[in-house]
């Protein structure tokens, strides 16, 4: 299909215009709507990737992929409580979707409720051990509630996941120092920096003179 391959190369609105006609021929098209949705959240027209999501899971309730994105939307306009109704339908049909888990913590962050969200990125991990976000978020949650060292361990089993992922190695550095180790944090914060993380230059003037 032509809107998929516009899609693919993130000519959104005119995707967007081929998929309305795509539609207009068959209203019962849920993929159609789908990837009309997904045109429009990276247009960042939150109200119409809502609209679409919405009319896939009122064609089929069962469509895992449009609950996801309809929840990462809601999180990002502040639907909380929707988000989390979204995933939790994704969980009711599987059990063991690590992201979902993922998606709940962040919304529980967000909310500061940081105990449930420290519980639902355990569960990712349960379901996942290779999630990297899982680890790298439990680092963030954890640190929240002033577990340094559980957090530094967490981002620790991030970059062995991902070994050139600066985001970790930047808030273990920023962990380490607030632990008192200044020699490992300023270690990890010059790895960031090296891989491109622009924040760790400016921190790592303020700590590792």
């Amino acid at each position: 299909m032509q809107a998929n391959t516009l899609l693919a190369a993130k000519e959104y609105k005119t995707a967007i215009a081929m998929y309305t006609k795509v539609i207009v021929a068959n209203i019962k098209f849920t993929a159609a709507y789908f990837n009309r949705g997904i045109a429009k959240d990276s247009l960042n027209d939150f109200k119409g990737a809502l609209e679409d999501y919405s009319k896939v899971l009122l064609l089929d309730p069962y469509y895992e992929k449009a609950h996801m994105s309809r929840a990462f939307v809601r999180y990002r306009v502040h639907d909380y409580k929707g988000a989390l109704d979204d995933y939790e339908e994704v969980l009711t049909g599987d059990p063991n979707n690590a992201d979902a888990f993922i998606g709940k913590g962040l919304v529980k962050d967000k909310v500061k409720d940081y105990l449930g969200a420290l519980t639902e990125y355990t569960r990712a991990i349960m379901a996942d051990s290779a999630k990297l976000m899982a680890y790298l978020n439990r680092g963030n949650t954890r640190n929240h509630l002033h577990d340094f060292t559980g957090a530094v361990a967490d981002y620790t089993k991030a970059i062995e996941i991902d070994p050139l992922y600066a985001n970790a190695y930047f808030d273990r550095g920023l962990t380490e120092i607030m632990l008192k180790q200044k020699v490992e944090g300023c270690i990890d914060l010059q790895k960031a920096a090296a891989l491109g993380y622009e924040k760790a230059a400016d921190i790592i003037k303020k700590y590792c003179k």
